[in-house]
């Protein structure tokens, strides 16, 4: 009787104890044949603190704080410093939308070596006269887009305003500066969030270094054993300054006119190794021996093993796993206002570059269709102008006065599963039209190396967006 008690299924949470005792807890079951109600009574802080200090710190078991688990708010940083933050890929993010919201004037990041310099006053001035030009902009391009979206019938009130609020800030968004001081909230754990701050405190920025401190200082409350040894990291600050330096000194200064949207690497034999996976699992022989089988196939069986795979995923489905070992590695130019969009999907290797004005700008249309050009411009010109003049001086800080209407190269390595998930929801109608265009030309050139693979990825098209793809693949170098 008692076997049967002892054997009952139970399912419980533990959020009623701090984060390092929960990561205790868990790592206890591994050897210890109590439940995790008993291991926990026995648990102090001063315990936990003890086991964490001898085993994760001392022998690295590191994974032990992957159980400890925080939610952080950070207000009032620099939209610049988000992305840094955001570069982590095993951790949550939620950020304070520009399609949803007005940005006030004085809400930006002043760089305390550009305001001790010479610079300060006319950083001060530009950024002042940017966020005065957003605001001034807000109600003569929401009164166009009243005239241009008249609202229907059977439409609310409530949702047609937010509707054209929301269209209103896609369209001036575009001159908000990286210097824009926005909130985010972050989920991760100790593990990640060591990483975290060691990367923001090795950062040659100095806003980086100081969040980096401050986010210790807070996390430290919650976990004080598994984050008080993130530090500046000698290796990261040496290796990313000297490979920076090799790249001025080695490589061309100007880039030459691109595709927008191009796959620089891929597997070549992609669709054989896609069916040799997929026919993996439910066979007991060596990957090489299925391959050899595949390689056999006509193009007839390849296919229908491909399409029994996928054709029966609806768009609330994730499809098999089998799709991750295979990878594309793709060069992105786009507008920083897309990338700040894409750069948060989790599943994807990034590589920055950092933020400029050497490669131009977009222009929304409906800014022209709004009479709208000639003062969206003046701060284009205006935050060029600065950028140039500070850049010889302090060329990381400059980024700062960057709005998003210029455009940033990223490159982005997502495997076929991931693919499935970015496309469909990038290139939806309720998303901004800059990243809508940029998951458009992911599909495009995937479509042209594999159309097998792509014919299962849902794409819209719509909204002009044909148009687009053709000018991009025509004439559209920058």
């Amino acid at each position: 009787m008692s076997n049967n008690i002892n054997n009952k299924r139970k399912i419980y949470s533990l959020d009623h104890l701090k984060p390092e005792v929960t990561a205790v807890c868990f790592a206890k079951c591994s050897r210890s044949p109590d439940s995790f109600e008993d291991i926990a009574k026995e648990l102090t802080e001063e315990k936990s603190s003890e086991f964490h200090e001898k085993y994760v710190v001392g022998y690295g078991h590191g994974s032990v704080a992957e159980h400890a688990n925080l939610h952080v708010a950070i207000e009032n940083i620099s939209i610049l410093a988000t992305k840094v933050l955001e570069d982590n890929r095993l951790a949550s993010y939620t950020e304070k939308s520009t399609r949803y919201q007005i940005f006030d004037r004085d809400r930006y990041y002043k760089p305390k070596k550009i305001m001790d310099s010479k610079f300060g006053p006319e950083y001060e001035k530009t950024m002042n006269y940017v966020f005065d030009t957003y605001n001034s902009l807000f109600e003569p391009m929401k009164k166009f887009l009243l005239k241009k979206y008249p609202q229907k019938s059977d439409e609310p009130d409530m949702v047609y305003n937010a509707i054209i609020k929301a269209r209103t800030c896609d369209n001036i968004r575009y001159l908000l500066p990286c210097a824009t001081l926005t909130n985010l909230g972050m989920t991760a754990n100790a593990r990640v969030w060591e990483h975290a701050i060691t990367k923001l405190m090795s950062h040659p920025l100095d806003e980086m270094k100081e969040l980096g401190q401050e986010l210790k200082d807070c996390t430290i409350q919650s976990t004080p054993t598994l984050v008080k040894y993130a530090n500046p990291n000698d290796y990261l600050i040496n290796t990313i300054s000297t490979l920076e330096n090799l790249s001025q000194k080695l490589l061309a200064k100007k880039p030459k006119p691109v595709t927008p949207v191009i796959i620089v690497h891929y597997d070549k034999n992609a669709e054989n190794h896609l069916i040799t996976s997929l026919l993996y699992r439910g066979s007991n022989l060596p990957y090489q021996q299925i391959l050899k089988s595949v390689k056999k196939m006509d193009q007839q069986q390849k296919e229908q093993i491909i399409d029994e795979a996928l054709k029966n995923k609806t768009s609330h489905d994730i499809p098999l796993r089998e799709l991750e070992h295979i990878y594309y590695t793709f060069d992105i130019l786009m507008d920083y206002g897309a990338f700040r969009d894409i750069q948060r999907h989790r599943m994807v290797t990034q590589t920055n570059q950092d933020v400029t004005v050497d490669h131009g700008y977009e222009i929304p249309e409906e800014i022209k269709e709004a009479n709208l050009l000639e003062p969206y411009l003046k701060v284009i010109k205006k935050t060029k102008k600065l950028y140039q003049t500070i850049y010889p001086y302090f060329p990381k800080e400059a980024q700062y006065l960057v709005p998003f209407a210029f455009r940033k190269r990223v490159l982005f390595t997502w495997n076929l599963r991931e693919l499935h998930h970015f496309i469909p929801l990038r290139s939806s109608p309720k998303g901004h039209i800059s990243y809508r265009h940029i998951a458009q030309a992911c599909w495009h050139e995937l479509n042209k190396i594999h159309p097998l693979l792509t014919k299962y990825i849902s794409v819209d098209m719509s909204e002009g967006s044909t148009s687009w793809a053709a000018t991009l693949y025509k004439q559209k170098k920058v």
